[in-house]
């Protein structure tokens, strides 16, 4: 349940960063949503996590793809 609750957290500030960018909602949100939620979930304080947490994950989630491209 607490990790349905953190996943709609992030889906709503990473909507909110994707409109404030400018840009349409990406075709693997979902995918960057759960890689987001894990990341928060394991490294982030349980009860005091915050939209600077998302913004730590999402950059590892943009690292993360830079080291699989060939």
């Amino acid at each position: 349940m607490k990790t349905k609750i953190i996943y709609n957290e992030v889906d709503y500030l990473l909507r909110n960063k994707w409109r404030v960018i400018g840009i349409d909602k990406p075709h693997n949100h979902s995918e960057i949503c759960e890689y987001i939620t894990n990341d928060v979930i394991e490294t982030a304080d349980a009860v005091e996590w915050h939209s600077g947490d998302v913004d730590i994950a999402f950059r590892r989630w943009i690292e993360s793809q830079s080291l699989n491209q060939p």
